[in-house]
């Protein structure tokens, strides 16, 4: 009888340990990723964007932008709000790197002009990039096209 009751608690003492520790996980993916005013999921830095990358076997899409720039803000409200683009984008892990920040600068490949779009592997190697705005269209199009590749 002793033993049935050790027993069921090492079960129960497991699960809820188990339990735990997966919420503990989800509420850490989901605190690295934030929507914006246009409802799309970015993750708030690049060394995170790849190692969620990493785990969940997904491409990262780093968006390129800088405060002032009117193309990027109509690429993000535009575009990539697009229901269209939005459910085609849930295959990618999506960060955006500031054109005036060094430190996420250098993690980026080297551009000139915002926006530009870089489309890379989890081991960040380059699949392909983007420059400047596109209607929802033509970047559903683009899509189709690199991931053809």
């Amino acid at each position: 009888m002793k033993n049935s009751y050790i027993k069921i608690i090492l079960i129960l003492s497991t699960l809820l340990f188990i339990s735990c520790s997966n919420e503990t996980k989800t509420e850490t993916i989901s605190s690295s990723i934030e929507k914006d005013k246009y409802g799309i999921p970015w993750v708030k830095d690049i060394p995170t964007a790849f190692s969620l990358a990493k785990k969940e076997n997904k491409n990262v899409l780093i968006m390129a932008v800088s405060k002032g720039c009117s193309w990027c803000r109509k690429m993000k409200e535009r575009t990539l709000s697009n229901p269209k683009v939005a459910k085609r984008l849930e295959k990618y892990i999506l960060v955006q790197a500031d054109r005036e920040t060094p430190s996420q600068r250098k993690q980026v490949p080297e551009f000139k002009h915002v926006p530009v779009i870089f489309f890379m592997t989890p081991k960040k190697e380059l699949i392909d990039d983007m420059r400047g705005y596109y209607l929802a269209e033509d970047f559903l199009a683009y899509l189709d096209e690199i991931e053809d590749i």
